[in-house]
């Protein structure tokens, strides 16, 4: 089964080169599928290197839409069996697909979180940001009668179709309360497994914020109300 990886890019001029990288590195077939939104940081003429290249499609947005947009953008796109979403930065680690794809290629399971939390490992640079995060998770255990840690975790891994029904509202940031809150609603159970997270700062390009957070929560009570 072949994953397909979307790539949302903002400005990660310093860091595209190294994960485009890691990620066709990963042992398994695999494809990437890189959307920049609108970057301004010289990071679309790093992009224009990769167009052609073998399993690498590249696409861009002339105005900034935010991170769903360009998931959005790209899961039409995609070819594989199962999609993947993954940041421009180093924050994780892609290695992690090998396992966190096994559950959806053995039918185990349809939807599967990587979650920085498993286990209890607390691995978060901000404390505020810890807690948003952990939170989330208790809301949509609530709400939606999951057993997650990391709602808001970016290695979230989809059999392909299912994502592919999904209607996607939101562009920016809430792609994460979204699905998780339409994935449930289809009846679908979301498995978890440990991930590797490498936290950066705000001053080395972190985006989101608490403003976020807010949104997220306000989105996971509205799906849950709203058919």
């Amino acid at each position: 089964m072949k994953l397909s990886v979307i790539m949302p890019v903002f400005n990660e001029k310093k860091t595209i080169r190294e994960i485009i990288a890691k990620v066709m590195a990963v042992p398994i077939p695999i494809e990437l599928v890189i959307v920049d939104d609108a970057s301004t940081d010289g990071t679309r003429d790093i992009l224009k290197e990769y167009e052609g290249k073998p399993n690498i499609q590249v696409y861009y947005h002339e105005k900034n839409k935010g991170k769903a947009g360009a998931i959005k953008t790209g899961i039409p796109h995609t070819t594989g069996d199962i999609i993947s979403i993954q940041d421009g930065d180093l924050e994780t680690n892609p290695n992690d697909f090998v396992h966190l794809t096994e559950p959806i290629k053995k039918g185990d399971a349809q939807v599967v979180y990587g979650s920085r939390y498993y286990g209890g490992d607390e691995k978060s640079l901000y404390s505020a940001y810890k807690f948003g995060a952990r939170f989330l998770s208790v809301v949509v255990n609530v709400l939606y009668n999951q057993n997650i840690t990391d709602e808001a975790t970016c290695y979230k891994v989809f059999r392909a179709d299912i994502l592919k029904q999904i209607p996607l509202t939101y562009d920016r940031f809430e792609f994460c309360p979204e699905v998780t809150a339409k994935v449930s609603k289809m009846g679908y159970k979301i498995k978890e497994l440990p991930m590797n997270y490498y936290p950066r700062s705000f001053e080395e390009g972190k985006k989101m914020n608490w403003r976020d957070g807010v949104k997220a929560l306000w989105v996971l009570v509205k799906y849950r109300f709203v058919s």
